[in-house]
């Protein structure tokens, strides 16, 4: 004998068999601790960061000069799963800040090793590079 479910049944059975999958993202960015990447001219602070592996976290980018800075990391950003709200911030892989903005990306980072550069090729060539070590 088989059991047929329709009608309003067969939407508040799905409701039930989605509902801790939906919830569950909402909870784990909001309770993800906040790790602050300073973009001074020609450096970025921490020039290594640090990211634990499958563990949400939202990245707070803050431009500390006088002029438009990025942080360009293509691979690591790719390989995370990025907070819906937050995937248009990263097009390419790259932030763009103006003068004293500040930004924040929730994800969930992707083991690896990524380099980071600034997009503007003087500051790279100057020394504006880091890497993302996630474990």
């Amino acid at each position: 004998m088989r059991l047929l479910i329709t009608g309003p049944a067969i939407y508040f059975a799905a409701l039930l068999a989605d509902g801790p999958a939906t919830a569950q993202p909402m909870a784990e960015w909001r309770t993800a601790p906040e790790e602050q990447v300073l973009l001074h001219p020609f450096t970025y602070d921490p020039q290594i960061i640090r990211l634990e592996a499958g563990r949400p976290v939202k990245l707070a980018f803050v431009n500390n000069g006088q002029a438009t800075l990025s942080f360009s990391a293509p691979r690591f950003f790719r390989a995370a799963r990025i907070r819906g709200r937050d995937a248009p911030l990263v097009e390419n892989g790259r932030l763009r800040l103006a003068p004293g903005e500040r930004r924040i990306v929730a994800l969930v980072p992707a083991p690896g090793r990524y380099r980071v550069h600034s997009a503007n090729l003087t500051h790279r060539i100057l020394g504006m590079t880091a890497e993302i070590i996630v474990e």
